[in-house]
């Protein structure tokens, strides 16, 4: 287990595209519309904006396209050999896009305190820490649930941003939906995304109210279910049926 989350981490840091948009490109955003409008009360709605849109676009999006590229290749084939079960090596990747999660986002979680002057308490950090871990597991998991339904790169594309801007549209990450249509908010409620920015939201906000945990509740469970369907719809290989049950469930 631990060689291969070593391999993905080097992977990882070795694939230019995941190093721009997943580290260089929210650190930008970050500081260009924080010094622009420079105010504090925004600049608190950006950090969860950015935070929880780097683990949607990054963890999502990313790792969709990170699976199908070496499924592909033949790597999964390999693998399958092995006695590493399905659920491990989904294990082995979250942790490593978890890594990379966290890292990214204690440096953007730092500069906002630095130089926007956010204000957070100690509650609110590991609240914050530990709403980014259980979103990056979420968000992992529907990576690999694009991943698993789509045949090729083009494919994995058009299926990751289906699952990925409605989520994004019908959150609350950078914008209120307080004068939307009330279908809008309602499928901002049945998608995960949604808690995962308001437990972000409740993290950061001044003062901070511990008791209010119900948002990151509801993205735990959100989490085992993804994790789930990641599990019984994963293939090791291009020709395999996304919707074909295995004999030997998740030890498969």
């Amino acid at each position: 287990m631990y060689i291969i989350i070593r391999t993905m981490l080097a992977g990882i840091f070795r694939d230019v595209h995941t190093l721009v948009w997943t580290i260089l490109f929210p650190i930008a955003m970050l500081l260009g519309l924080g010094l622009y409008f420079h105010d504090i009360e925004y600049s608190e709605r950006l950090l969860s904006g950015v935070l929880t849109t780097n683990v949607l676009f990054g963890a999502a999006m990313v790792t969709a396209f990170y699976v199908m590229s070496h499924r592909n290749r033949g790597i999964y084939k390999l693998l399958r050999v092995t006695p590493f079960s399905t659920a491990a090596f989904i294990g082995a990747t979250t942790v490593a896009r978890t890594v990379l999660t966290l890292l990214v986002s204690c440096s953007v979680i730092l500069i906002s305190v630095l130089v926007l002057g956010v204000k957070l308490t100690v509650p609110g950090l590991l609240m914050m820490l530990t709403t980014l871990l259980i979103g990056t597991v979420c968000f992992t998991a529907i990576g690999f649930i694009a991943a698993n339904l789509s045949k090729d790169e083009s494919n994995v594309n058009m299926i990751s941003n289906l699952i990925s801007f409605p989520m994004l549209l019908t959150s609350e990450a950078f914008y209120s939906l307080q004068n939307a249509p009330e279908w809008v908010r309602v499928i901002g409620r049945l998608l995960p995304f949604h808690y995962f920015v308001k437990s972000m939201e409740i993290a950061i906000q001044q003062p901070f109210d511990i008791t209010n945990l119900m948002p990151l509740v509801i993205l735990i469970v959100f989490t085992a279910l993804c994790l789930a369907a990641a599990v019984f719809t994963f293939r090791w290989d291009t020709e395999g049926s996304v919707f074909r049950l295995r004999k030997n469930g998740l030890s498969s």
